[in-house]
């Protein structure tokens, strides 16, 4: 399959305009329609991200997705440096055209040189973790404690936890213990 043209943007949380961020409820409504109502009032849905990276075709139209913010956590006593990532997300009808595996090795390439992180973190549903395993995440078999923003209560799940490795090796993550995300989940 031929690659279509994209241009990618990484722009700061606070550098977002007012276009962007109605651009982005726009993409998260349509590929997360079951949460229409939080999308229509933000354009993210847990704890603060520090950065957006966007996803546009050749046209200019927004196909791509996601937000990440760098947080310590700790594991099993162990702190660990990551970059939390969250509202990752393709427009319906561009899914399955090599754009999501696209933005996510763009994600790579820039934590990769430019953050100051251990390893990228994601929680998602179990039936896209198989996606995310074949662009290098693993699957951690770790409950997940974080504060919950609609709950407002610390809660402990056990949903799909997917780490990859980027400036430590996999070896290097803790095999017991709670992940505590010390805060809102992305």
């Amino acid at each position: 399959m031929t690659e279509q043209p994209a241009t990618f943007r990484l722009v700061s949380e606070n550098d977002l305009g007012s276009s962007d961020r109605l651009q982005i409820r726009d993409l998260l409504t349509a590929a997360f329609p079951n949460h229409t109502s939080l999308w229509r009032e933000r354009d993210f849905w847990g704890g603060p991200l520090e950065y957006r990276l966007l996803l546009r075709d050749i046209s200019g139209r927004l196909v791509g997705h996601l937000g990440f913010a760098n947080r310590l956590i700790e594991v099993d006593g162990q702190r660990i440096k990551i970059a939390g990532i969250g509202a990752v997300a393709i427009l319906p009808e561009a899914q399955g055209l090599g754009w999501g595996r696209r933005l996510i090795a763009q994600l790579a390439t820039h934590l990769t040189a430019e953050a100051d992180v251990e390893f990228g973190f994601l929680q998602c549903r179990d039936v896209v973790v198989p996606f995310y395993e074949r662009l290098g995440f693993y699957r951690i078999a770790q409950l997940v404690r974080s504060f919950d923003p609609q709950q407002l209560r610390w809660q402990t799940d056990d949903a799909a936890a997917l780490i990859l490795p980027v400036t430590a090796g996999i070896d290097r993550w803790p095999r017991e213990g709670v992940v505590d995300l010390m805060g809102m989940p992305w």
